[in-house]
């Protein structure tokens, strides 16, 4: 029959870099299509030519994508035939002008490469680089679309006979994969255990060159030595997908308690290598769902509830905490450390406090030369660093289902969200726990987590991120928009710009919510986290803000926590044992006098004195939810200097948890608290838990109740709204979000799901902001 219909489809979506067009081959020549696909900078095109029953099983087969692509839009353009094919092929990538192409993430090894690498009879057994269009690296790798060989890291790495015949056969699960290769012409692994040799030196950026510069001085059997290290309870600095991990025995008490004290890092909980899902659940408790996403192409770190009796050192790994976070091998090199132990990894990336993760050599030397005792590495480079994602998983609506804590390697950046201005705009984010979003064209692109802004390294490495994208998508930006707080660092990035729109950081995170939920609804925003610029000044923490639809760029705060003193400032957000203080000081005024507090064996009577005095004159006020945290947790004894960010409120919760699985029968009824004018007073709460103090209540269970307590205070202050939005960082507080759940029952609840509920989300939230606006401009 004649081929006399010519159809071209126009895809969009995740559709570069995981098999698409290979995949689009193999269905053509199935159906009986001729014509050709290729890669553009809008994703991919596709012309076909065949009978309307080749075209029908075509489009057909269209719907079924390999599992890691996703089509979020398909173009179709009938035309007449102008010119014939006689086959189907995969045509060279073109350059557009319009960037629509999503940059695809990097993904965990699939189980055929596995099986491969494990298979001694395969040209890549136990290859550390092995991997298919299904699996491996992909954003850390590309610096431009279209994504083509010439395009990433491996463009370094020609091609030797046998995998450019892979690549060419249509038949084969590497055809057309861009960063094939194998042990002939791929990517080495090199290791040192001296490190001294190369503080002297002046080191390459490029670990290629490197390698390169320096063969000779890295060690025969790179694998087999950095297994030696490892079982004598040595530290090494690992080279994954997106950065270096500082690694070591997670069953050795020494090898994990000289880690902390050379990364100075004493409390901080580590997450913990498995070799696999058997292993984990030695350790951890494991539901199928957690199964599943642990074992995912995502292969984030997951928090799971640690197992009362195991052999792990609990209490160096996760000093003071219930929960631990557990993540399985997902790159070759992994799989091939654990082939020669027996001994999970404590797995923390490799970075100094608050810095981004080293991506190259030089970068360890530098700042971790006297932490790690050897180095695994290998001569690809990593263009785009990138750290692990951070999930949990959470009962709502009836059943589990996952939550992001930190979005980054494994999860895309188009969130395929339904933004309407016609015009570009960039979204700063927030300091802590920063990310940026750039709208461009018709696609909202949300950043991996880029840390916190308060160092040199991590400003540049939001900033080359951000021109990064902004290249990649050729957006013709124009507008931006970010946080009110004066001192934030993204007030830099914008000088000389004449458009820049301010949002409120807790207005942001309940946008975020409704952004991801598509809330079209007046809605109660619960906003809880531990800081943020208010609109009258102060440090705000506390929130409940009313939204309508009808006036989407308002919020009214309809309800807060009552002010507390920031005792010595900002001080006190480390040194909380002052939070405590300051509660106390609030609650009992002169009568403190009378109180017989453990926290006030902490300080002398001259320094309590001192600091009644000091709340007087004091000018840094908060009613940060986050901070009632803190200060609740330093009453309570079990955490008086913050030694990270939220130390005192994951404590509290991991406290309240012992009670709850004690104590949850007895049912346990919250502090008293009052509410007026829409002004919530925890000064009655405060009382009652320095009365238990006294009478001698163990402190778990008092930290059950002050969670108990504010979920009811939530559950009050909503009685009239039927629809609540969750979000602020003390939502990651999974019995805080359980507890709140319960008191609303019948009720809409929203939660941050895909979006983090933390800072991470912040950017999402004004991004709907400035949306609206250039919306109503237009």
């Amino acid at each position: 029959m004649l081929k006399d219909l010519c159809v071209t489809y126009a895809l969009e979506g995740v559709v570069q870099g995981v098999g698409f067009r290979p995949f689009v081959y193999k269905i053509a020549k199935k159906c009986g299509i001729v014509g050709y696909v290729r890669n553009t900078t809008s994703g991919v095109t596709i012309l076909a030519q065949g009978t309307n029953e080749a075209l029908e099983c075509f489009e057909k087969a269209l719907q079924t994508p390999p599992k890691v692509a996703k089509i979020t839009k398909i173009t179709k353009t009938e035309s007449k035939k102008t010119e014939s094919f006689l086959d189907f092929k995969i045509l060279q990538s073109t350059q557009e002008s319009a960037l629509n192409a999503v940059v695809p993430a990097d993904i965990a090894l699939c189980k055929e490469c596995l099986e491969e690498m494990w298979n001694p009879k395969n040209r890549r057994f136990h290859y550390p680089f092995i991997s298919c269009t299904n699996c491996g690296g992909r954003y850390s790798l590309i610096h431009a679309l279209p994504y083509d060989r010439k395009s990433t890291a491996m463009a370094q790495f020609r091609m030797c006979k046998e995998c450019l015949e892979e690549y060419e056969n249509p038949d084969s699960r590497r055809f057309h994969s861009e960063i094939n290769c194998c042990e002939k012409c791929g990517p080495k692994l090199f290791f040192t255990g001296n490190l001294g040799f190369f503080k002297e030196l002046e080191i390459p950026q490029s670990d290629f060159a490197l390698c390169q510069k320096f063969i000779k001085e890295f060690t025969q059997n790179p694998l087999d030595k950095a297994v030696e290290f490892l079982k004598q309870g040595k530290i090494l600095a690992v080279k994954g997908i997106g950065g270096y991990a500082l690694v070591c025995n997670g069953l050795n008490t020494e090898a994990i308690m000289v880690l902390r004290m050379r990364k100075n890092r004493p409390r901080k909980p580590f997450a913990l290598m498995c070799k696999d899902l058997k292993m984990a659940e030695s350790y951890v408790h494991l539901s199928a769902f957690q199964k599943e996403i642990l074992d995912s192409n995502i292969a984030p770190i997951l928090l799971c509830d640690f197992k009362d009796k195991s052999p792990l050192p609990h209490s160096v790994i996760a000093p003071n905490l219930e929960t631990l976070g557990v993540i399985l091998p997902y790159a070759p090199l992994h799989y091939l450390l654990f082939e020669a132990i027996d001994f999970p990894l404590i797995f923390t990336s490799a970075n100094l406090s608050g810095e981004p993760i080293i991506k190259d050599f030089s970068g360890i030397v530098e700042n971790l030369g006297d932490v790690c005792d050897g180095v695994l590495l290998y001569d690809r480079e990593i263009l785009n660093p990138i750290d692990d994602s951070l999930v949990r998983t959470i009962l709502y609506n009836g059943k589990e289902q996952m939550q992001v804590l930190r979005r980054a390697r494994g999860f895309l950046c188009d969130l395929n969200l339904p933004f309407k201005s016609k015009q570009d705009f960039l979204a700063l984010g927030a300091q802590q726990k920063a990310t940026f979003c750039l709208k461009t064209q018709d696609r909202v692109l949300l950043s991996p987590h880029l840390g916190d802004l308060d160092s040199v390294a991590s400003v540049e490495n939001f900033l080359n991120t951000q021109k990064l994208f902004i290249e990649r998508y050729q957006s013709a930006l124009k507008d931006f928009v970010l946080d009110l707080h004066p001192n934030y660092t993204q007030r830099e990035f914008i000088e000389g710009s004449n458009k820049a729109q301010r949002v409120q950081h807790h207005f942001a995170h309940l946008l975020s919510n409704i952004t991801e939920n598509e809330i079209n609804e007046p809605v109660l925003g619960v906003i809880f986290d531990g800081t943020g610029y208010g609109e009258n000044g102060k440090i705000w923490g506390g929130e409940f803000l009313s939204w309508n639809p009808k006036m989407p760029l308002e919020f009214k705060r309809v309800a807060h926590f009552d002010d507390f003193t920031l005792l010595g400032g900002e001080k006190a957000i480390k040194e909380i044992k002052r939070l405590g203080l300051s509660l106390v000081f609030e609650s009992f005024k002169e009568g403190h006098k009378e109180l017989d507090l453990p926290l006030f064996r902490e300080f002398s009577k001259e320094h309590l004195e001192i600091f009644y005095n000091l709340k007087e004159s004091a000018k840094v006020l908060c009613n940060s939810a986050g901070r009632l945290f803190d200060g609740v947790s330093a009453l309570c004894g079990v955490c008086l200097q913050a030694s990270y960010e939220g130390e005192g409120g994951m404590v509290l919760e991991s406290l309240a948890l012992k009670a709850f699985k004690k104590l949850e029968s007895q049912n346990l009824g919250a502090y008293s608290y009052e509410i007026k004018e829409g002004v919530i007073n925890y000064q009655p709460m405060i009382r009652g838990i320095c009365k238990e103090l006294e009478l001698g209540v163990e402190a778990c269970e008092i930290a059950l109740r002050f969670h108990i307590t504010l979920a009811s205070v939530i559950a009050k202050v909503a009685e009239d709204y039927p629809c609540v939005a969750l979000s602020g960082g003390c939502f990651q507080n999974a019995l805080l979000t359980q507890l709140t759940l319960e008191k609303l029952k019948g009720k809409k609840v929203y939660l941050n799901k895909k979006i983090p509920c933390n800072d991470g989300g912040i950017s999402i939230g004004q991004a709907y902001f400035m949306d609206f606006i250039l919306r109503s401009e237009n």
